[in-house]
């Protein structure tokens, strides 16, 4: 078959690749000059930085296969020398870096008492961890889905773990608030701590593009290629792209949710329910130089809506090597809220806006954040809401693939780098399954 897969991130490539190791012609077209997405770095003044996916999981066991089979095993490292992760409470940063259910328990932010309710609603999800997957929520029982996370927190844990423990984890890693995430969230992640017993910290020598760099470099990828729509057609699918139409036997659209509702001209009635209830939050990367000697040893720092309505967390990247030996880059994320009335304006006002956020909360960095780059993510993260996880379950069993169109990407019910793995794989397979059955 002749296959067009649209978007060189981590999903689209990894269902390229798959495609093309099962027998398939296929082509990569991406709208920038570089693959990755979302799981793309750059140099700025000498420094390296991840602009979008920050950091690797030991339990992520797709990536890393990938990572081997893609002969660069050596570059993947843990990052067990870059000191703790903590929380952000009162101008002070409490030690919390969970590796796994039970290190809650040593958590000073919060009162023993809470600590131990948080405890056992995790171990509340022993009986049925076997039976969920953080990295495709689609498994599992669907009464998860019945609750928004933060009610669900709220309701078991208080409001003291809700705000400190839960709602500040989602808002580190999606921007987003505890609000908008199912219930299923929780419950999955409360599953892989409980079954792998580990949450430790990895990344990639060359920063986080060096897999997406290596698949690439493996496959037909077309630069500079902006998609204007993708259409059904009697026979193949059509694809315009600069002003011609090419025809191919199969598309696969590994965008992000609101970048293929616009694509898809023709999209089926499943195909329609998923894009249109899709949703995703947004952030700005806000990246500094700061003296190492100031930098202070940690992994990262997640800070709760409740200390501050612009900065969701911060990550130190001299264990990433990220440092010229005097400074290190200091990256800074921003919190959905206010990344959304901060994107239309400059790069220097949005720099000098969060440094003011940043000291304010850290007065040790007075005057020290030398000001390196911003990056905008319009479409940051997906919102694994209530009803939409559902609704994406139901999509895979019905509606993935009509009129030669398969949708990929993390919001599919796949969180992380390791969920988009998993989904461009699983997209490749059900692909060569069906043409395959086609043939018979």
């Amino acid at each position: 078959m002749k296959i067009a897969v649209i978007g060189a991130g981590i999903a689209g490539l990894t269902a390229a690749w798959r495609l093309e190791r099962a027998g398939h012609d296929v082509e990569v077209l991406e709208s920038q000059d570089h693959s990755g997405g979302r799981m793309w770095s750059t140099t700025r003044q000498g420094f390296g930085i991840d602009v979008g996916a920050h950091m690797l999981l030991s339990s992520f066991d797709r990536t890393r296969t990938l990572v081997e089979e893609m002969g660069i095993g050596d570059q993947w490292f843990e990052l067990e020398d870059g000191g703790e992760g903590g929380v952000l409470r009162n101008h002070e940063l409490t030690s919390f870096s969970p590796k796994g259910a039970f290190d809650v328990l040593r958590y000073r932010g919060l009162p023993l008492a809470g600590r131990v309710r948080l405890l056992l609603a995790l171990l509340e999800t022993g009986p049925h961890r076997n039976e969920l997957d953080f990295f495709d929520l689609s498994v599992g029982d669907a009464t998860l889905e019945e609750e928004d996370c933060e009610t669900f927190a709220r309701r078991k844990l208080g409001d003291e773990a809700t705000d400190y423990v839960v709602d500040s984890f989602i808002r580190t890693f999606h921007f987003h608030g505890a609000a908008k995430m199912s219930a299923k969230y929780f419950e999955a992640l409360a599953a892989l701590l409980l079954s792998r017993g580990e949450f430790r910290l990895c990344a990639l020598r060359g920063y986080m593009r060096a897999l997406p760099d290596a698949l690439a470099s493996r496959l037909s990828v077309r630069y500079e290629v902006p998609v204007s729509a993708v259409v059904s057609e009697a026979r193949g699918v059509g694809v315009h792209a600069l002003g011609g139409v090419a025809s191919y036997d199969a598309v696969v659209v590994a965008t992000p949710a609101d970048v293929a509702r616009t694509l898809l001209r023709s999209p089926s009635p499943a195909q329609r329910s998923v894009l249109e209830n899709a949703a995703s939050s947004c952030t700005a990367l806000c990246a500094y130089a700061v003296p190492v000697d100031r930098a202070g040893a940690f992994e990262g720092i997640w800070v709760p809506f409740r200390e501050s309505q612009i900065v969701s967390g911060i990550s130190n990247d001299t264990n990433k090597g990220s440092t010229d030996g005097e400074r290190c880059s200091f990256n800074v994320w921003l919190h959905e809220e206010a990344a959304a009335s901060l994107l239309s304006r400059s790069d220097e006002d949005i720099l000098v806006a969060v440094a003011a956020e940043v000291e304010r909360l850290f007065p040790r960095y007075a005057d020290l954040l030398s000001p390196l780059f911003v990056q905008r993510w319009q479409y940051a993260l997906p919102v694994y809401g209530v009803g939409f996880v559902a609704r994406v379950r139901a999509f895979w069993e019905e509606g993935q693939g009509d009129g030669g169109v398969w949708l990929c990407g993390d919001y599919l019910n796949h969180p992380w780098v390791e969920g988009a793995v998993r989904c461009g794989e699983k997209v490749a397979l059900r692909l060569d399954t069906a043409r395959a059955q086609s043939v018979t």
